[in-house]
């Protein structure tokens, strides 16, 4: 089965093993002479930071959200080498990058139209705090309905944001819409943290090696039973490095570099087969795992989901002979709701849900938009004497009619009595 597929690129018997070695094990360069680069597609990436003035982004098509996800922030982007800024840089750069700079990181959809949704430069001591909807939806809720608002066609993000009862309704806001939502897989040192990967109908995309392993962790493979497929993720390079800055790349590991490869995959799908709707997509990913044909099989025990996520197969495969049918939705997670994804069909995935309070009071979230608040309307005094009235009017009646009722009652029984002559 495809579990047991070996990605090995072909180097020379001395040469130091490239850092990007999945582009090309994959075939990028095949594929992308053949004309499927992404183009046209929009992919929303949520992440913490980003350097968008690199080489690596030269001539790629990529656009930040001027308006960071934390409240506490006042810019999306820094040029500082900072730990959150290479992580969102190297994400973008994995479906985008030019090859240009000393990382020398090339894209799985270099043509695709990328929005960065960024948390925002922030210290370490400092809070994030939605800056939209405080109290009902995280900052990665946040970055989802923005995604949606702007047209995305498929969200990728690699880090953690917190859960909300709230989220589930902008997770079902974009199923609902047609957004395709891919999210990583835990690492073994981040088991507890929480993101994408908690929610019904989201792609969710695993690391393993240029050997098809999956990390370790204690000695075993460390398997994440809610992946959905795996893609290369360890032993990546990284744009830039905290210790040496820009100028000089890096060499890390994680999910976190699986998930945008996949989203990637499926811009050059939607690409391919722009008939195809997005559930379709996702079942072409997942019927096409691997480099041979093989059932639909998703063996979560393993860790490894339906399989090693292939482009070359997913490309040569038209998904609009599938179902459109979202199998993600059935994966035993329990969010969001059938009935809160039919609502958001209904009401056209907008945000927030009609008459919905927030997580910590009765009122519904609002915008945190610099203090321009609905207007609060209070009776004037001058209709007082009118609310006086009217209310004076209400006893009035309500007292006549009781008199009435006991007036009548009482005349009846005394005709009762009258009558009765038993003994």
């Amino acid at each position: 089965m495809s579990t047991a597929l070996i990605l090995i690129p072909a180097f020379a018997a001395d040469a130091a093993p490239d850092d990007n070695w999945w582009y090309d094990a994959y075939g990028m360069t095949t594929i992308h002479s053949e004309g499927w680069t992404g183009a046209g597609v929009k992919i929303a990436v949520i992440d913490a930071n980003i350097n968008p003035e690199l080489p690596v982004f030269e001539g790629r098509r990529l656009a930040v959200d001027s308006r960071p996800l934390c409240a506490e922030s006042s810019s999306p982007t820094t040029t500082e080498p900072t730990g959150d800024a290479i992580h969102g840089t190297t994400v973008v750069a994995q479906i985008i990058g030019s090859g240009t700079g000393p990382d020398g990181i090339r894209g799985m959809a270099p043509d695709a139209d990328v929005k960065f949704y960024s948390f925002g430069t922030t210290t370490a001591s400092d809070e994030c705090t939605p800056a939209e909807y405080e109290g009902g939806l995280t900052q990665m809720g946040l970055g989802v309905q923005r995604a949606i608002e702007d047209g995305a066609d498929v969200v990728v993000s690699s880090i953690a944001g917190g859960t909300s009862s709230f989220d589930s309704d902008v997770i079902a806001n974009a199923i609902a819409k047609g957004v395709i939502l891919v999210g990583s897989g835990p690492n073994p040192e981040t088991k507890s943290s929480t993101g994408l990967r908690e929610y019904r109908g989201v792609v969710v995309a695993s690391a393993i090696d240029d050997k098809g392993q999956l990390p370790s962790s204690n000695g075993a493979p460390f398997a994440f039973q809610g992946t959905t497929v795996v893609a290369p993720g360890l032993h990546l390079g990284t744009v830039g490095s905290e210790e040496s800055g820009w100028g000089t790349g890096g060499v890390a590991s994680g999910s976190s570099f699986a998930a945008p490869i996949v989203a990637g995959m499926l811009a050059l799908a939607k690409e391919r087969y722009p008939a195809a709707t997005p559930a379709q997509l996702v079942q072409g990913l997942i019927r096409n795992t691997g480099t041979k044909a093989h059932d639909l099989e998703n063996d979560a025990a393993s860790g490894f989901g339906y399989g090693l996520a292939w482009p070359a197969r997913l490309l040569a495969t038209d998904p609009t002979s599938y179902p459109d049918e979202n199998l993600l939705l059935s994966d035993g997670r329990n969010k969001p709701t059938d009935e809160q994804i039919q609502a958001a069909a209904a009401r056209g995935s907008s945000f927030p849900p009609p008459e919905t309070p927030t997580a910590s009071s009765s009122e519904l979230p609002r915008p945190r938009d610099g203090g321009h608040d609905a207007p609060q309307v209070t009776p004037s005094s001058n209709l007082l004497p009118t609310i006086i009235g009217i209310v004076f009017g209400i006893v009035v009646t309500v007292v006549v009619i009781v008199a009435v009722v006991i007036f009548l009652v009482s005349r009846k029984n005394r005709r009762k009595g009258a009558g009765d002559r038993s003994v």
